[in-house]
């Protein structure tokens, strides 16, 4: 069986699910810690959405790298 090969597009992929997820577990950690309650709520989202944006950029970068057969 051949071993997987990591291109530089799957690369970027998992970093950009990497990035998506780690903003996801952030807002979680921040609510369940209650250190969201001191925070504004829109500072919470800027943090989510912020992740999201750039987990959704890096994405549509990774296409421009051709896919390896």
């Amino acid at each position: 069986m051949k071993s997987k090969d990591y291109s530089k597009r799957n690369i970027i992929q998992w970093i950009a699910f990497g990035i998506v997820m780690l903003s996801v577990v952030i807002r979680l950690v921040l609510f369940v810690s209650g250190i969201a309650g001191d925070l504004e709520y829109n500072t919470i989202n800027a943090i989510t959405w912020t992740g999201f944006a750039i987990g959704i950029i890096l994405l549509l970068i990774s296409y421009l790298f051709p896919k390896e057969a």
